[in-house]
């Protein structure tokens, strides 16, 4: 059945020939530059993994930055412990308010083997936020060869940091209704897998802070890919099962071509599926994509294809689900015109 949605969602993309021809045009006000949404997504402009790579400089740059933004403000509380790892950790500006404030939370980018909270401090998002008069926090979170589960890990951290800063929404002054994520790749992931997950809230649990919910307002991806089932990008991307294969073994994410069928990697990769969990009850997402749209040679072009907005925009619209999405390099712009910032601000000020 799975398969069968997706061989649907990829009938409705423009051939690779109509990809090169489409309209080039900008989205209206843009706020993420290339530069930026390449530091958030967790990889650089070629594509290239490894130490030595520009996402490595760009992080090497990003931790040597005190968590201020570029507004001037500090973060009021830096490197808090959220959960048992020594990775659980965050920042958290707050805004002055009188009443609870509307809450936007980072997610990194890094293949979910690297990157920082710390991508966030000089971004322009930030500082926007802040002057909107919306708090932001900024989260570290296991790296998938930390968890036994892998980036299944990585995403329930990701959850227990939204039911953490719920359990705590008097001591940070947050809204607990009006709490949205953000990130690029990896971090895009991970804020769509919020958004379209079924609730974690454990009633029952003896830990009051697994009681609280982890679904958010909204979420805003960049440069995500839609979906973890790596085969499906085939026909998402016009590219070769060996071509899909090397990407998931140059992520770590299997050893061999027979475990992508294994019981544990099934069990992991439809966890972890954002496309998968997405259902008609889901709340509104932006997606931003400026990659260019042709067959990609490259696993970072893979990973973040302009093809795969077109996939999640047309699920959402089949489920109802709000979106606003941009890919101008294949003919999608929203006719709003609206930015990240703007789409947060629409959602999450009362």
């Amino acid at each position: 059945m799975k398969l069968f949605l997706i061989a649907a969602l990829v009938s409705t993309l423009p051939a690779v020939s109509e990809c090169a021809a489409a309209d080039r045009e900008a989205p209206k006000r843009p706020r993420i530059s290339n530069e930026e949404m390449a530091a958030m997504a967790g990889v650089g402009p070629d594509g290239t993994f490894g130490p030595s790579d520009n996402f490595g400089r760009v992080l090497n740059e990003a931790l040597k930055r005190a968590p201020v933004a570029l507004n001037g403000m500090r973060a009021q509380h830096v490197n808090v412990t959220y959960g048992e790892h020594d990775r659980n950790r965050f920042d958290l500006w707050m805004v002055t308010s009188k009443v609870p404030t509307p809450l936007v939370v980072f997610i990194h980018g890094g293949g979910f083997r690297r990157g920082d909270k710390a991508l966030l401090y000089d971004s322009k998002t930030l500082s926007e936020l802040l002057d909107a008069g919306i708090s932001v926090a900024a989260i570290n979170y296991r790296f998938a060869s930390q968890s036994p589960d892998r980036v299944v890990g990585c995403l329930r951290d990701a959850a227990r940091f939204i039911q953490f800063v719920r359990y705590h929404s008097e001591l940070y002054n947050v809204d607990k209704n009006r709490i949205g994520c953000f990130g690029g790749s990896a971090g895009a992931s991970a804020s769509l897998w919020l958004a379209f997950r079924d609730d974690r809230a454990d009633p029952k649990s003896e830990d009051p802070v697994a009681r609280e919910s982890t679904r958010i307002a909204c979420a805003g991806a960049t440069s995500t890919p839609s979906t973890s089932n790596v085969l499906a990008w085939v026909d998402i991307l016009g590219i070769s099962r060996d071509q899909a294969m090397g990407f998931a073994r140059a992520l770590g994410r299997l050893a061999e071509d027979e475990d992508l069928e294994s019981p544990e990697f099934v069990r992991i990769r439809n966890e972890s599926d954002p496309l998968r969990w997405m259902s008609a009850d889901d709340p509104p997402i932006y997606l931003f994509n400026n990659e260019t749209g042709e067959v990609p040679t490259h696993y970072g072009h893979m990973g973040h294809h302009p093809n795969h907005v077109k996939v999640l925009k047309n699920r959402a619209s089949q489920l109802g689900i709000e979106v606003v999405a941009y890919a101008p390099e294949i003919g999608i712009k929203d006719p709003s015109g609206e930015d990240l910032v703007g789409f947060f601000v629409r959602l999450l000020k009362p």
